[in-house]
Order: structure tokens, then sequence, then C-alpha cells
């Protein structure tokens, strides 16, 4: 029986992160955890379907990249699988494993590095706007999807909206837009975007969130969604919390201002679980700020 499972019922998303964790678990363990090859024949057979030549993968992903080179995917069942991984002990799966996790660790180092440059850059900004208009206006979405797709849908669909963002009726006093990419196992991939406006030209957030938020759905067809931050709810919470810092935020009273910047550098400077194990190539971008009504000024 030829392996033929649907590629749609697989999320990419979600499967890296349990194969990140399985990795990681097994280097852990000081015996051979319960159902260790069976879980392992899984998740390969899974990674099999969502696995893409082109992409860029990080470096625990790429352990199971190289096993696919390994097995005869055309051939193999569930059972022969299984049994071909059995034949191998589980201190000489550890060791494989343990080749990528001086690797892993470097590239962690780089992502807080990444991180914190762009933290620096986002502030940096925030500032520059605080000292030239008297208050702003701040607006801010979460996109995701209902069901995740591959990484190159999401990179697409996140650039046609920045793209749409900034030739409607918004993009010429738009003054800066943030926006990240990030991968979590019960979201999937998802996004956070802001716009920054001077408040003068736009006062009202909760119709421009919904705005972006109609144009994320028509770009990805009615399978994405999104959460408007300007929900009266929401801001009560995070006002009762003392946490605001979207909406109308006035320079010249510290506080607002404070919060403002701790809000947003959330998009720079995400959960640490929340990075990217898969990218369309290396050079692909997961935050960005772009200035002024023009997809120009991005960082990584």
């Amino acid at each position: 029986m030829n392996i033929d499972l649907n590629q749609n019922v697989i999320k990419e998303a979600s499967l890296l992160i349990k194969i990140e964790m399985f990795v990681l678990s097994s280097l852990k363990s000081i015996r051979k955890p319960r159902s260790f090859y069976e879980n392992f024949t899984d998740l390969l057979l899974d990674f099999h379907q969502v696995y893409n030549p082109d992409f860029s993968y990080s470096r625990l992903i790429g352990l199971f990249c190289c096993l696919l080179c390994d097995y005869d995917f055309e051939r193999q069942t569930l059972n022969s699988l299984y049994n071909c991984l059995k034949r191998t002990s589980f201190s000489e799966w550890q060791k494989y494993f343990k080749q990528a996790r001086a690797d892993h660790l470097n590239e962690m180092r780089q992502h807080r590095y990444n991180e914190r440059l762009n933290a620096d850059k986002l502030d940096t900004r925030l500032i520059e706007l605080q000292e030239h208009y008297s208050a702003l206006l701040v607006v801010r979405v979460d996109l995701a999807y209902s069901m995740s797709p591959d990484i190159e849908q999401v990179d697409h669909d996140l650039e046609e909206l920045r793209r749409r963002i900034n030739r409607s009726i918004y993009g010429d006093d738009l003054l800066l837009l943030v926006w990240a990419i990030e991968q979590g196992e019960r979201k999937g991939y998802h996004c956070h975007i802001a716009l920054v406006f001077d408040e003068r030209k736009r006062t009202f957030p909760w119709p421009i969130a919904k705005y972006v938020g109609e144009l994320w759905e028509e770009i990805t067809l009615g399978d994405g969604n999104y959460f408007n931050c300007h929900d009266r709810r929401y801001l009560k919470q995070y006002e009762e919390r003392g946490i605001l810092g979207v909406g109308v935020i006035f320079s010249n009273v510290p506080y607002q201002a404070k919060k403002m910047r701790s809000t947003l550098s959330y998009l720079a400077r995400p959960d640490k679980d929340q990075y990217l194990r898969v990218k369309t190539n290396k050079k692909m971008r997961t935050f960005g700020m772009n200035r002024t009504g023009f997809v120009g000024e991005s960082i990584f």
C-alpha cells in the first residue's frame, strides 16, 4: 500500500512543532519513551506529505528532511516504516538527533539577537513619531486561518495585505505599518499587524481594524479570520490591567507613550516558542516595518 494521505488534513505549522518537541524530548530522555517508534513513524509519514524541497527548514526539522531521502516512501507502508525505524536502537537515534543540537541552539541565539535588533529599531521609530506628532492613533489587528495553509501561502497573503493597505483610502495617512508572522501549535501560522496614524487625520481605530480584517478575509478567500483588538470587551480588560497601548495615544502623556511602545514591542519580540520552523527561503522576513505608505523599509 502506498502512502496517500490528504495533505490538507495535515497542518504544517502544528506538525513541525510536534516534530521539534519529539526530537528535543527524545534527547532529554534517559530511557526509550513509551510509543517512541509509533510516534516517530506517524510524524515521519505526516512530514512526507507536507515536505517541500524548496523550503528552508530549521535544523531540527532538517533531521527529518534527511530521513525522507533514506526511505523509499513510494513503497513504504505504516508497518514497514515502523519496522525500518525500529531496527535502529533508541540510543542510536539519540545520537542522530544530537548532531543537530548545537546548530539548534545557535539558531535560537540568532533568533533572540534578531528580536532585540527588531525591538530596538521599532522603539526608535516610535520615539521619532512621538517627537513629531502630538497624538498618534494606533490600530492593531490579529490575523489567523481557519485551516492553516503552508508557509508560502501565509507569506503571499500577508504581502498582498500590506500592498492593499498601502493602496487603500488609509495608505496616504499611514505613518507606520508593523507586521509579524508567528507559528503556534494551537493557532498554527498567524500574524499581527499594527498601523500608526497622525491622530489629526485618523481618529477612530475600530473601523480601520475592521477594514483590515475584511481585506484579510477577502485575500484568503474566506479561509482567514481576524480579531479586532479594538473590541470594547478587549479594551476594557486591558485597561483594567493597565496595559492598554492602542487607540489614541498622546505623546506628551508618558504612561500612554510607554504602554504603546510596550504593546507594539510584542510584534518584534513574540513568545520564544512562536518562531518559524520553516521559511519559503532563508531570506524570508518574519517581521517588518513599512514607513509612510510604501512597502519599503523592512527588517528581518
